[in-house]
């Protein structure tokens, strides 16, 4: 991957054409048109699709205004939020057992495939981003948990733990296919993942919310700290 840094953003050129990793992120409330425009001009004649994100302290009538001038429109936003572990008391739950750990190539293989899987049809630069990250995320030194769910021996539901820092871990790619859902999956690998962030000694756990999961996270402690928007 290529990270560029300007003085008010930051954007990201995965080498795929997906706009799942290619993510231009806002930094900075005084963000020009001029500067937005030729971060925008340097995907598009690279081909790339691509999104941006930004918080909702960013999100300045400046902003706004370069927006608007370049045709961006909202389409999505997520709440930002914590938890500090040390108010979370781990939970026991026999369906604990039905969790494992990415730690070869074919259990890699498999969680791509629960990511993949949450577009119809299945996103193939999903799987190739995998592929292309495998000794990445497969190094221990990385200190990376990819987790699985399997229901009845079939992967249904999948989460990414992910340091920030020694005392910050991030839940990301958090997803239950479909034909799963409403079965308590997603709440059993969440309890699963967070003993698991509290076992290793972090301190406190992040995550974006949608509004799917916003009561579950909040059943367990994590409070709402900012909203960042998607827009394209």
């Amino acid at each position: 991957m290529k990270v560029i840094k300007s003085e008010h953003l930051i954007y990201v050129d995965s080498g795929l054409s997906c706009d799942t990793f290619n993510i231009l992120y806002i930094t900075h409330p005084e963000l020009s048109k001029n500067e937005l425009d030729e971060a925008l001009t340097y995907y598009k004649i690279n081909n790339l699709d691509y999104c941006i994100w930004i918080n909702q302290e960013n999100l300045s009538p400046q902003v706004k205004y370069a927006f608007k001038a370049l045709d961006i429109e909202e389409q999505a936003s997520e709440v930002g939020m914590g938890l500090a572990l040390d108010t979370f008391q781990p939970i026991e739950d026999a369906r604990h057992q039905n969790i494992k750990k990415v730690k070869i190539n074919e259990q890699l293989e498999t969680y791509a495939n629960v990511i993949a899987e949450n577009w119809s049809p299945p996103d193939q630069d999903v799987l190739q981003y995998y592929d292309l990250t495998s000794k990445h995320y497969l190094n221990p030194a990385n200190h990376i948990q990819l987790l699985i769910y399997y229901h009845e021996g079939q992967p249904a539901s999948c989460v990414e733990l992910f340091p920030t820092d020694e005392n910050t871990i991030g839940f990301y790619g958090f997803a239950t296919l479909e034909k799963y859902r409403g079965r308590g999956i997603g709440t059993t690998l969440l309890t699963f993942a967070l003993n698991r962030a509290k076992e290793l000694g972090y301190k406190n756990a992040i995550l974006q919310g949608t509004e799917d999961g916003l009561n579950i996270y909040k059943k367990m402690g994590f409070k709402d700290y900012s909203t960042y928007y998607e827009f394209a």
